[in-house]
């Protein structure tokens, strides 16, 4: 199984950190290799909600990344199903309220496949969690 995770701990609401998570829409203001994100419906967001999500890919190329959201357990966990592009795993946040703020758990994984180069890929997604510091400093 291919895996990778990272951890980073936040100053701010559960609330509020939870929800920017949870809306994909809000990808571009921290995952630099995304180009550009839709949500399609007018429901609220939450299990079963669909994102149309294009990343930049090698040199004037574009790749599909749309993914599902498979699991809501508000202000605990998102999980996520990525749908089509060149790798298909699986993801999710995890959520924490400490003495030190709240500590949100990126991890990603793809059952079935034995990869160093697909592991390190995911591995660099993960780790876009860590923006998600400047981020919310900067509020």
């Amino acid at each position: 199984m291919a895996y990778a995770n990272a951890s980073v701990v936040l100053h701010g609401k559960i609330e509020e950190i939870f929800e920017f998570i949870l809306d994909g829409r809000n990808n571009k203001k921290w995952r630099p290799g995304v180009k550009s994100v839709e949500y399609p419906s007018e429901e609220s967001i939450g299990a079963g909600a669909l994102f149309l999500q294009e990343m930049n890919g090698p040199p004037t190329r574009t790749i599909k990344a749309d993914y599902k959201i498979i699991e809501c357990d508000r202000y605990k966990k998102i999980s996520f199903l990525i749908l089509n592009g060149p790798y298909t795993p699986t993801g999710s946040f995890s959520f924490e309220v400490n003495d030190d703020g709240v500590s949100v758990d990126f991890s990603m994984e793809e059952a079935g496949v034995d990869s160093t180069e697909r592991e390190n890929h995911f591995q660099k997604v993960v780790n876009d969690i860590y923006n998600l510091q400047e981020h919310f400093e900067r509020k």
